[in-house]
């Protein structure tokens, strides 16, 4: 009786071990957007006014955990196991502050919420329309920005660009890579927008 016991608990071990294995899942990846890592070339050594990003709104196709792309018939890929490590929204965010206070020479761009007593000059809405790899391994992406004053919410400017960049077609790495160079671009493209808008 006691061999019988025995055989039967190993035979639920080994079918468990088993269940185990076959029920084993892939490890998800998980990626992040970088700031910019150097200064652009056109940036001012005058101190700028204070710049708030208020909001970056992005199409709810993008605003899922998982990295998308699109394929040469325009569909929508998402991928399983290749997800970005934080919210995008808030991530490109924190992102676009870092960048643009980089490219201004500026410790005084921020994010809201902004505390009471700081009064900023400028206010900044950023859309992305687009910005996702296309087939081919084009990165495209497509904003709109909207700069605002500060003292009275009277519209300076809005401006809408695109900008591409290329990565390893079946590569996740050089894809979050390639976004991090093109969205960096796009900050760029802000700051000049700012110093046009009388700015530094």
């Amino acid at each position: 009786m006691k061999v019988q016991v025995h055989w039967v608990l190993a035979g639920l071990v080994a079918a468990t071990s088993l269940a185990g294995c076959l029920g084993s899942t892939p490890t998800t990846r998980l990626y992040m957007l970088e700031p910019m890592t150097e200064r652009s070339a056109t940036e001012s050594s005058q101190q700028p006014a204070t710049l708030l990003v208020r909001e970056v709104r992005l199409p709810h196709y993008l605003d899922r955990p998982q990295i998308v792309t699109r394929d040469e018939n325009h569909r929508l890929q998402i991928a399983e196991f290749d997800h970005w490590g934080g919210d995008l929204r808030e991530d490109m965010t924190r992102i676009l502050v870092a960048n643009l206070g980089r490219d201004l020479g500026s410790d005084r761009v921020f994010a809201t919420p902004l505390h009471a007593a700081m009064k900023p000059a400028y206010r900044l809405d950023l859309e992305i329309l687009r910005f996702e790899r296309e087939s081919g391994g084009r990165v495209r992406l497509t904003a709109r920005w909207w700069l605002t004053r500060g003292a009275d919410a009277g519209l300076l400017l809005t401006r809408e660009a695109s900008f591409s960049g290329t990565s390893a077609a079946d590569s996740y790495p050089a894809l979050v890579a390639s976004m991090s160079t093109v969205y960096g671009e796009l900050a760029s493209a802000i700051a000049d927008s700012v110093r046009k808008a009388g700015g530094p």
